[in-house]
């Protein structure tokens, strides 16, 4: 039997609430733009729009993971009518203002702080669209649980995109430790769960609309509906 030892996190949507990010993501463009409350569903419309056609590129393997960062907010200042300069201003305004306390799920900190006080070495594996992984990484900062992670791989300083097995595998590399010793935990079955499995490592996927945690130990798979199950379904894995 093969015991994890080092887990890996994705950071938005799974530690952190992407929609509430988008959410200020909008309201700043919505004032950049002089848009009315009104009209602010069209602005949310074009992100999302931008957000799944970054996403489907990606994954397909069209641009790599430092281009796709640049490429989301030239298409977003496309669709909106406005420079890329704008968007670059209205994106660090966002992060500027956002409160990682709100932008973090309530299970978070809780959960890396006892899985770190049991002795799981911990890290991240995260990919980036919009905005850069030095606005990730300063949010995981502000929140105290930065110091908890060992390695910090993100699609735009490796150029590497999940589900690209190669970020799973580097990851296990400069943790020094065999991939089957490493459970991913993601929120995205194509990205986290396909890319984990894909590198040899187990993979645990969190949807917090899912009623009950499910192990598939013969897959190397958990689902589980809240961050601290994690825990629970180490030990089946």
């Amino acid at each position: 039997m093969v015991f994890v030892e080092v887990l890996s996190f994705d950071v938005w949507g799974t530690l952190l609430d992407t929609s509430k990010m988008f959410s200020l993501l909008v309201n700043e463009l919505a004032k950049a733009l002089g848009v009315d409350m009104n009209e602010r569903r069209s602005v949310e419309k074009a992100l999302l729009r931008v957000y799944e056609k970054c996403r489907l590129r990606r994954r397909l393997d069209e641009v790599d993971g430092f281009n796709i960062v640049v490429e989301s907010q030239k298409l977003l200042a496309n669709e909106l009518g406005t420079t890329h300069d704008v968007v670059l201003e209205v994106i660090e305004k966002a992060f500027s203002v956002a409160d990682p306390q709100h932008l973090a799920y309530t299970d978070t900190v809780p959960t890396l702080g006892l899985l770190h006080k049991l002795g799981f070495r911990m890290g991240v594996v995260g990919n980036a669209v919009f905005w850069s992984s030095r606005c990730t990484r300063e949010v995981l900062e502000k929140l105290g649980i930065a110091k908890l992670f060992e390695v910090m791989l993100f699609s735009d300083t490796t150029r590497i995109n999940k589900p690209d097995r190669r970020i799973f595998l580097l990851f296990a590399k400069h943790m020094d430790v065999e991939p089957s010793r490493v459970a991913h935990v993601g929120d995205n079955v194509i990205e986290d769960v396909g890319g984990a499995l894909s590198a040899g490592m187990k993979a645990i996927h969190i949807d917090r609309k899912r009623k009950n945690k499910t192990v598939l130990k013969e897959l190397g798979l958990a689902l589980i509906s809240e961050l601290h199950q994690v825990i629970e379904v180490l030990e089946e894995l």
